[in-house]
Formats: C-alpha cells, structure tokens, sequence
C-alpha cells in the first residue's frame, strides 16, 4: 500500500495563530504560557474526527475552564459517533451501509440539511455524494499503488451515483437514493467547531481559539485585541487577518494528493469526477464554522466572479491565491 501525500499546505498548516504582543508568537505545536494579574490561559488539545485540534482560552478562572473540559470531551465523542468514517459503527457509517437510516439523530439531520443548503448555493459544486469518488482513487493509487490514469469506465458508473439531490433528509429519516455514499468532511467540522464555542459561551468563556482545522476566533486575544490570524498560501506568500467572533476555513487541493504529479487531489468536480480547483488556495471568513468549512471546500470550484456574489450574499469575506498572489475579492 503507497502513502497518501500530505503537502505541506494541508488544510491545519494553512492557518497559523500569531500572538503579537512581548511574549512572542503562538502557533501551532508551540504555545507561550501566560499567567498575569487578570488572564491566565488554559489550554484542551485532542483529536476531532481523527485530525489534531486544540482550544484556547484566556480567562481569570482556571477551575472554570477545567470543568468545561469535560463537556468538550463528551460533545465531540458524540460528534465522533455520528460523523466519523474510520468509526465503523458511527451513524454516518451504517447510514452509508445501508442507504436510510429511519431514527437519525438531531445532529446528522442538521448537517445533512444544511449540507443540502450550500449545495443549492453553489449550483453542486457542494456535494457530499463524493465519497465513491474518494474510494474510487484512493483504491486506485493507494491500495494497488499504480500511476496510470484511473479506469474511465469505473469512473463513469461512479459518476452515476454522484448527485446531491440522491440525498433525501425529513425530520425522522434520511434516505440515501441512486446507491449513493456520502462524506460530511467538507462541513462537519466546522459545525462541531460553532457547537464548542456555542458550549464554553454558554458557560460565559469568551474569549476563545478554537482550532479544529477551521478555526473561530471568539471575542479577543487576552482580551485586549483580535486575534490574528496568518493565511498561508504555501507559495513564501502569506496575509496576516484580524479576527474576533469570526470563523475561517481555509482549503487547497494540495491538502491531500494522491501521487506525486499532484494531478489528482481531494477536490472532486461532482459533474466530472475529476479532480479540479480553480485556485491554488481559497480562505472563507464568516459568522459561523460551518459556513466558512462549506464555502472554502466547494469555491475551489467556482469561478471568482460566482464567488465573488456568493459571499457577498451570505456576508463572507474570501482570499484567493491565484498565481502565487494573495486576492481579497469580497
């Protein structure tokens, strides 16, 4: 079995947190510690849906942030086993297994629903029918280990399964329609990074960094500042953005390859099958995780213009790298 190509762009790498003040920069994998008269920081780092990922929080109360923990701890175990495609008995597994699930909890209908919603948005660029696809070319270059050009006609029945409209969601079931398989990846974690942050606000945590490859930005750093942030768009070229109660999901098709001409790629085109980005990287700033996780994975590919109005519509901020230069085309 051949590895998978992990770029150093990935999707974690692409977001760096920069602490600007006399203690030095923070970001990912080194964290200065601070402990003054009004703020201390306390600090969850785990595994979300098998990716690493971390909280901050800046407060007075350090044995309030360590009760949070725990319910940090039990909601994203429960994201686990809703979400989870390695979890071979999360919902979402036995739901691609058997192609209806007639008791779906709350969480997988409310993804789901608003999955179909930024599928309608983009005209399908959003679609979570792709996982055939994923299956179809990690099978091909991972598991068999060949560098030939994929099987077309394999490819055209997988094609056959990929519609977003196969998925069909009510409040007491979801029926998966046409054979169709789906992945939530594009979305869910930006959906569990909003229900963390809605979790420590109800417990008055304000001032927070959420990290779970999207990132939200909850009130400010050491409560003095906005938090910011460094887009990196893996070409020596980066922009430094200023956040508070914001999200942003950053995404780029050489997060994930397949061999090493990087020809195929995690970003799947539902019309084609092939993978394709109009980009070389695409960051989406919003109120909200989920937003920006779904709009980031699907402008890849749209053009500037569709996005340019999409964003607009939805009051989003977007940054392309598009011949190795940064663009902020909101």
């Amino acid at each position: 079995m051949h590895k998978l190509f992990h770029n150093s762009i990935n999707k974690r790498k692409m977001l760096k947190i920069i602490g600007l003040s006399a203690l030095g920069s923070t970001s990912y994998g080194l964290y200065n510690l601070f402990n003054d008269k009004k703020y201390l920081k306390s600090e969850w780092q785990g595994h979300v849906l098998n990716n690493p990922a971390r909280i901050e929080i800046h407060s007075n109360n350090s044995k309030k942030n360590n009760l949070i923990y725990s319910q940090i701890n039990s909601f994203i175990n429960l994201a686990d086993n809703t979400f989870n495609l390695q979890n071979n008995k999360s919902e979402l597994v036995l739901l691609n297994k058997n192609k209806i699930s007639t008791n779906p909890s709350p969480e997988l209908i409310d993804v789901v629903k608003k999955s179909k919603i930024i599928s309608e948005l983009t005209d399908g660029a959003f679609d979570i029918t792709v996982q055939p696809l994923w299956n179809f070319y990690y099978d091909h270059f991972i598991v068999q280990g060949k560098q030939t050009y994929p099987d077309r006609e394999k490819l055209e029945i997988i094609k056959k399964t990929i519609n977003w409209k196969n998925v069909h969601v009510k409040d007491n079931n979801i029926l998966l329609k046409n054979n169709a398989s789906i992945t939530l990846n594009g979305i869910a974690q930006g959906w569990i990074t909003d229900n963390i942050v809605n979790i420590l606000r109800k417990n008055n945590i304000n001032n927070t960094l959420v990290d779970f490859g999207e990132t939200f930005a909850s009130g400010n750093y050491q409560n003095e500042r906005p938090w910011n942030i460094q887009l990196v768009g893996g070409h020596n070229s980066n922009k430094v953005i200023k956040l508070t109660n914001k999200a942003v999901a950053t995404s780029s098709p050489n997060g994930t390859v397949f061999e090493p001409t990087k020809k195929f790629h995690h970003i799947f085109n539902p019309k084609t099958g092939l993978s394709e980005s109009s980009f070389e990287t695409v960051s989406i700033v919003s109120d909200k995780a989920w937003l920006s996780d779904s709009i980031a994975t699907s402008a890849l590919l749209l053009n500037k213009n569709y996005l340019k109005t999409l964003c607009n519509k939805l009051k989003a901020d977007a940054f392309i790298v598009k011949n190795k230069n940064f663009q902020n085309i909101t």
